[in-house]
């Protein structure tokens, strides 16, 4: 996460990138997101541990391999094919997270495992920015160990699916039959069939793809927030952005786990989008830096539900085991294509607005981050419909006294 999070920054100071050029950095990560239904063909046809050591030559080392860069470019393409790989895990995990633990605690283990990651992920962050700081050079070190921990990731992961019967048993007899051509279509018409033949679960997308519009736009525009607005260093732009964010969604990932395990993936997910709505807009109000981390830390705290929401909802909402990659792979694509559309959407109003023409009052952020707001607005308001629909369809389904 520390890395991801710094590469935008790091190619708009060290390799001099434009609004454009840093919009293809910023973006990649989540339009490869579509990628993720073919991912989940392939884990059809692979053991656990092959997979993922798959995964980890397409994802991590190309990753590795940006620490030669020595222009733009050269930094941009491995990047680039590693983020292919981006959404490579999530079928993987979401089955893994579905064998280990019983529904009733999900919510809360998940919150735990995923609370664990963002401490470290909040460390290596600050580190990573301090050390930028010290020594522009420092990401040729700091990218091949970036690479080195996933594979011991990966090897933490085999493990645990040996443990749990999770490996073999889990190919799916025949996958390995068929064209290439039938391998292509063959992921996109089942997401289609999946989509049309279950509604909630269609209406769940829906939500998520309209949260996905604030993301994206208010995503797309930190880097240029931190670098035109504040001009803030490397250590100064994670200490106020990506540190005080991991630590405040740490602290409230527990209690949205919690949630979670009570009152269901669609209120608590609705009610995280609703606080979400706070954050674009103080990001328009602050005016320095410590007001820049205390909107990251609004945003933090918020964003824990949704980041829960994010993998248990598919996997909860998925009608059996076997069907909960399927169900992964299917949300995780459809934030490729939100990304695609809405990251683009953010960073070309910005270009448009930012001109010494236009009134200062809208110039640059405010039209976008307001955009934002709005669109997770309405996100809560689809979930909580979403809710009310689940609720009543439970009711008529009792049979009569």
């Amino acid at each position: 996460m520390a890395v991801w999070f710094v590469f935008p920054i790091l190619a708009r100071k060290g390799f001099a990138a434009n609004d454009w050029q840093t919009l293809i950095i910023t973006a990649s990560q989540s339009i490869l997101f579509s990628l993720s239904i073919f991912w989940n063909d392939l884990f059809s046809r692979q053991t656990f541990g092959r997979y993922l050591v798959t995964w980890w030559v397409v994802s991590c080392l190309p990753l590795a391999a940006c620490a030669l860069a020595w222009d733009y470019w050269s930094l941009t393409v491995p990047y680039l094919i590693s983020s292919i790989g981006v959404a490579g895990a999530t079928p993987a995990l979401g089955g893994l997270l579905k064998d280990l633990y019983p529904d009733a605690t999900r919510g809360r283990a998940y919150s735990v495992m995923w609370g664990v990651s963002m401490v470290v992920g909040a460390g290596f962050g600050y580190g990573v920015g301090r050390w930028l700081d010290h020594d522009a050079d420092a990401f040729r070190w700091y990218l091949p160990l970036a690479a080195m921990l996933q594979l011991l990731g990966v090897g933490v992961c085999v493990w645990l699916a040996e443990a749990a019967g999770h490996n073999d048993a889990r190919v799916v007899a025949g996958a390995c039959a068929g064209s290439m051509w039938r391998r292509v279509t063959e992921p996109i018409s089942h997401a289609k069939d999946v989509l049309r033949e279950d509604p909630i679960f269609a209406r769940y997308e829906a939500a998520y793809m309209t949260y996905g519009v604030g993301w994206m736009v208010a995503y797309a525009l930190l880097p240029m927030l931190v670098t035109d607005k504040f001009g803030l260093s490397y250590e100064a732009a994670t200490a106020s952005t990506q540190t005080p964010y991991l630590l405040a969604i740490v602290a409230c990932l527990w209690p949205a786990g919690l949630l979670m395990d009570r009152l269901g993936p669609m209120r608590s997910t609705g009610i995280s989008f609703a606080l979400l709505s706070v954050y674009p807009l103080l990001y328009l109000w602050a005016a320095d830096a410590g007001q820049l981390a205390v909107a990251s830390v609004a945003y933090g705290m918020a964003h824990a539900g949704a980041s829960v929401g994010w993998m248990l909802g598919p996997v909860s909402l998925a009608p059996s085991p076997a069907k909960v990659p399927q169900y992964v792979a299917i949300h995780a694509t459809l934030v490729g294509i939100r990304g695609k559309l809405f990251q683009g959407l953010g960073v070309g109003l910005y270009m448009l607005l930012k001109s010494e023409k236009v009134p200062e009052v809208i110039r640059g952020f405010p039209i976008p981050m307001i955009l934002a707001s709005a669109a997770y607005v309405w996100s809560a308001v689809q979930m909580f419909q979403l809710e009310r629909r689940m609720k009543r369809a439970k009711s008529d389904a009792r049979p009569a006294a």
